[in-house]
């Protein structure tokens, strides 16, 4: 049988992921009957979710993309807030076969409105029991681990100094659990918190984990920390620099216009400031498509360039057009700015990530970019940010 004749006539809507691209690609053109065109938004940006999407459903959608980030099949049913009487199911599966690919349906359900309200006891358990990274159920109020999966068993193992379990003050003392406190708060708050943990491992080892925090259940305050496995990070630029400063006056502004100008194709030129242990990026645009866009705007970690370089141990990431993006970032920022497609590159110090140059087109790439195209840039990039931060501090 014809793929693309019998995906016509599914009753859903059926879409590819690919994770290096940050791509999602449409194979069919169902669409949801309250949405119509902007159907394939909700597959696409987090923020769009969050304001047509019933607010209690919101966690389980989080852990639903949470799983497909991770390579992991994943089902949530949600409803909208236009029509909370209907359900609809979401779906997503990968190929071993395609590692690189991630495949998933999104149609309206059978099950009634109230048998999926009210018969998912608790939202975390979508993923705490199946994924395979550690996962954490934490109680805010008695500021204690409620259970958490094996994976997290093993890695937290010997961590409890009394013969029970392990508890938060094992494995987030002092000031490490301080900050996990009030991450958790904010995620109970805003939705979700993902950045850079501390954290005490078995071994007594401390280790820095990138980890997302979504509210576990509604009204209960219970939240699901995810502690996700994160490659090593690539052969990439050092922000070590290479010259001492001249001692003329800085502005990096100036810096970064200078940047532009040895590029006369690129329409802005972007340095992304990765605070992940704050769990934000700040960023600092120049170019006609940023001249409005505030001077150090700053941004939530989740859904950013930076994530996705960390999360998928990428050299560089290219988006070809952001209209088909999955990240947060190029709805909220880049789309908004008039920017279709860009590439972006990692730069680290002894700490890690710590900056991305983007390069913004205001058309759509025909093709990925060649880094050695922009690579001359990199030395001054690195000056110029190292100079930036001696300053700062």
């Amino acid at each position: 049988m014809d793929f693309f004749l019998w995906a016509s006539g599914f009753p859903g809507l059926l879409w590819e992921l690919e994770y290096r691209r940050s791509r999602l690609r449409l194979l069919n053109d169902w669409t949801l009957p309250e949405l119509g065109e902007d159907t394939a938004r909700l597959l696409k940006d987090a923020q769009f979710r969050q304001s047509v999407v019933v607010k209690s459903d919101h966690a389980v959608l989080g852990e639903f993309w949470e799983m497909v980030i991770s390579r992991q099949a994943a089902m949530a049913v949600f409803r909208l807030n236009a029509a909370p009487h209907r359900v609809y199911l979401l779906q997503g599966w990968s190929n071993h076969k395609e590692p690189e690919k991630y495949f998933g349906m999104l149609k309206e359900t059978a099950l009634p409105a109230a048998f999926a309200a009210k018969g998912r006891t608790e939202v975390c358990q979508l993923a705490l029991a199946h994924a395979r990274y550690p996962v954490l159920a934490l109680s805010l109020e008695q500021q204690e681990i409620v259970t958490c999966n094996k994976a997290a068993q093993e890695l937290f193992d010997g961590a409890a100094r009394g013969r029970g379990a392990f508890t938060l003050e094992d494995i987030a003392p002092g000031e490490m659990g301080e900050k996990l406190l009030w991450a958790s708060r904010y995620a109970m708050n805003e939705d979700i918190w993902a950045g850079t943990l501390m954290l005490r491992n078995g071994t007594g080892s401390i280790l820095g984990s990138k980890a997302r925090i979504s509210p576990c259940s509604s009204g209960r305050g219970i939240v699901r920390i995810a502690l996700l496995n994160i490659p090593e990070r690539p052969p990439s630029c050092s922000l070590t620099p290479k010259t001492a400063p001249d001692g003329k006056p800085f502005s990096l502004k100036e810096g970064l216009y200078e940047l532009l100008k040895q590029c006369p194709d690129v329409d802005g030129l972007m340095f992304s400031d990765i605070q992940s242990i704050q769990g934000k990026v700040e960023v600092y645009g120049v170019g006609r498509m940023f001249a409005s866009l505030p001077w150090g705007a700053s941004h939530a970690y989740e859904g950013t360039i930076a994530q996705d370089i960390e999360r998928f141990g990428l050299d560089s990431l290219t988006v070809e057009d952001t209209l088909d993006s999955i990240k947060s970032i190029d709805w909220a920022l880049f789309i908004p700015c008039g920017v279709r497609s860009y590439f972006a590159k990692p730069f680290y110090s002894a700490d890690g990530l710590h900056a991305v140059l983007i390069f913004a087109f205001a058309g759509p790439a025909s093709g990925a970019f060649n880094d050695a195209r922009f690579r001359t840039l990199y030395e001054p990039f690195t000056r110029l940010v190292a100079q930036w931060r001696m300053l700062k501090e």
